[in-house]
């Protein structure tokens, strides 16, 4: 085609202009004439191919009306429900294989997952009553396009089954044929707690919203870092989020590329018509404060969980151990029966702190340990019952027995006593000492509140100890460890004790595996991270990060029974905590231990000579004390500390022997063996 115009365009411009002659006028006639016939062929023989193509379609759309006329026939034989071809796909709801046909009637379909919800939520009507009409609202009033379905604030205590109502719910309601799928994409807040998370945050927007889960629940949001509030509430007010940035599609992620000009750019992110839906145990002015009043006009419903009764609490203790009895029936092969008085027992084990979660670990416990009887006995199946017995449950089989868990002490008394005179023979540190006795007072009240039905709030208890080496802060630790023990604080008490080394792994999908591991053997006690700064080595440090990062969740996860302490020098932890912002708001105890006084290393000295069976000359006190402040003064980083009165007194041991063994070793008396003289002592120059 392109060389016929060529040929045309010579013909009608020779040499690039019109030429005059006789000929021009025919001789270009001629040729635009024979053009015209070859392009009004080739457009015969295009509408031929495209008449030939709408043909094929037709015979094609024939063939599909047969076959489905075919199909409804012999789905009307079979009495089956015949699909309605005029309703495009993209309308119809999606449905789960095996499920029921959802009824015509919504509100039917919405009674039928109430009940079903109200059989496994337990002593919550109220709050299921309030949820299921927020769930029913957009049926009934409407969702504008590009707009959440509905905005639903549930708040109530930790523990009154808030994630499941939500959870249960919607699987409900997909099995009804309201929602789609039932799906919930859940995004904790917690974990952009600084400005330059919203990358992070703006990314799992995009991530929740395209998976087109029916539901995006938040939580944690007092822990989100305030300048990030705003993109959530614009998201709810509006339904649509512009992003500041452009961003843009990069293997199904979304990646901010400043101000480079790429192909798939995304300016704004929109729902769908999905449930927004965010948990608390704050109030609507807490809401308010925290996201503007815009964003509260904007909320649909609020619903709200309430204390479970003595009878709710029953009817969960029971439910509880029929579950339990159905799981050793199909796992273990042993038939169970519950006695009178089980449920009621099961009930007292409910704890205001950590809702039905305390029961569920009750249930595990119990799991666990008929497990162990299983494999121990090897008994093929078996016959018992459950019972109450003095608080406690039993399980009774003909050849053997298994009790619960007792409940957790209040405290060990003797325990207690024993920690703090350990604490008291511990040398200065008067401040820090208070503090570590501070944590019993604080958590007595807690409990007691708790007990009482009023809000108890233990704060975290996670702490930074800063100071040069030797000054007590593995000390300090170690019975830290114990005395939360010796409370009821920790299940544990136990100190794991580890650097970078334990935590960092030599290669790529190691580090998280490795770090995982050392949270889990210090899970009921303390684990203390000694230079943990060493970490994070810049942020080219991507395994130290990832330990850091692997770090802070197992924290979060295992908040109730997991004290961590991290250790270094005074300036080095400030700037590690500088350039990880997220682990301050982690670690609000920063407790700074002071290098200890000629006077105090002296009495450390006196502390170390009698643990090791000895005793310290009178003569010794003055040169002693005339060398720890020398010491001081010369270098008083490395010298102000109790290491170096340990490393003293070991030689002053060694040098003790070789003094004695110069002589007549069979007269010496116990006096001289167990004495330490000012010459044992190298307060030379030396250390």
């Amino acid at each position: 085609m392109k060389n016929d115009i060529d040929a045309l365009l010579d013909a009608l411009f020779p040499n690039g202009r019109l030429q005059p002659g006789p000929n021009t006028r025919s001789r270009a006639a001629q040729d635009a004439e024979a053009f015209l016939k070859r392009v009004e062929s080739g457009k015969k023989e295009t509408d031929d191919a495209l008449e030939e193509s709408l043909a094929d379609l037709s015979r094609v759309q024939a063939e599909a009306e047969r076959s489905l006329a075919e199909m409804r026939r012999l789905l009307n034989e079979s009495g089956e429900a015949v699909p309605d071809a005029s309703v495009p796909e993209t309308a119809k709801k999606e449905t789960k294989t095996g499920t029921e046909e959802p009824p015509a009637d919504a509100a039917q379909a919405f009674q039928k997952a109430r009940e079903s919800v109200g059989e496994e939520i337990i002593g919550q009507d109220d709050f299921l009553n309030a949820l299921f009409t927020a769930f029913r609202r957009p049926a009934v009033t409407g969702t504008a396009d590009g707009r959440p379905a509905a905005v639903i604030v549930v708040s109530g205590r930790d523990g009154t089954g808030r994630h499941s109502a939500v959870r249960v719910t919607a699987g409900a309601l997909q099995k009804g044929g309201v929602l789609p799928n039932g799906r919930i994409s859940t995004l904790d807040l917690g974990i952009y707690d600084t400005s330059d998370s919203a990358k992070l945050l703006i990314q799992d927007l995009y991530a929740a919203i395209e998976s087109k889960d029916d539901v995006i629940l938040f939580e944690n949001f007092e822990r989100c870092h305030p300048s990030l509030l705003p993109l959530l509430a614009g998201l709810a007010e509006t339904g649509t989020l512009r992003l500041s940035t452009r961003y843009a599609l990069q293997k199904g992620m979304l990646i901010d590329v400043g101000t480079a000009l790429v192909p798939n750019a995304v300016s704004e992110l929109k729902l769908s018509g999905q449930y927004l839906v965010f948990l608390t145990e704050r109030g609507r002015e807490d809401l308010a404060d925290a996201f503007g009043a815009p964003f509260l006009a904007a909320v649909t419903d609020f619903c709200a969980t309430g204390d479970f009764s003595a009878e709710s609490l029953r009817k969960i203790g029971r439910a509880a151990l029929e579950e339990l009895a159905a799981r050793v029936r199909e796992r273990l092969g042993f038939t169970l029966g519950i006695e009178d008085g089980a449920a009621e027992c099961v009930a007292e084990r409910f704890s205001k702190k950590d809702g039905v979660e305390s029961i569920d670990r009750l249930m595990e416990d119990c799991f666990r340990k008929l497990s162990e009887e299983k494999l121990r006995a090897a008994l093929p199946e078996a016959s018992g019952s459950v019972r109450a017995e003095d608080g406690t449950l039993v399980f009774a089989f003909p050849s053997f027995t298994v009790r619960a868990e007792e409940k957790q002490p209040a405290a060990d008394g003797a325990a207690v006593e024993n920690v703090k005179r350990e604490l008291a023979r511990v040398v200065g540190l008067a401040e820090i000492k208070d503090y570590v006795l501070s944590l019993e007072q604080n958590y007595i009240i807690q409990r007691l509140r708790e007990e009482r039905g009023m809000k108890a709030d233990v704060p975290t208890m996670h702490m930074i100890f800063t100071g040069n080496p030797g000054t007590g802060k593995t000390t300090i630790a170690r019975l830290v460890s114990k005395y939360l023990k010796a409370m009821g604080a920790l299940s544990g008490g136990q100190l794991v004790e580890v650097t970078r080394a334990d935590l960092v792994g030599k290669y790529v999908g190691h580090t998280a595996p490795l770090t995982r591991q050392v949270i889990r053997s210090a899970l009921g006690g303390v684990l203390f991270i000694d230079e943990a700064y060493s970490l994070c080595r810049g942020e080219d440090d991507s395994f130290g990060l990832e330990a850091i990062d692997t770090l802070v969740k197992g924290m979060e996860d295992n908040r109730r029974d997991l004290i961590v302490i991290l250790a270094g020098y005074s300036r080095e932890m400030e700037a590690f905590l500088e350039a990880n912002s997220g682990l301050r708001s982690r670690f609000p105890n920063i407790i700074e231990f002071p290098d200890y006084t000629a006077e105090e290393l002296l009495a450390i000295t006196k502390v170390l000579v009698e643990d090791k069976g000895y005793a310290l000359s009178p003569a010794c006190d003055a040169p002693l004390l005339a060398y720890f402040d020398r010491r001081r003064r010369e270098d008083a980083q490395s010298a102000g500390n109790g290491r170096m009165a340990r490393n003293l007194v070991e030689d002053a041991i060694l040098r003790q022997s070789r003094r004695l063994t110069a002589g007549d070793v069979s007269r010496l008396t116990k006096e001289q063996l167990e004495t330490l003289l000012p010459e044992d002592f190298d307060t030379g120059e030396r250390a």
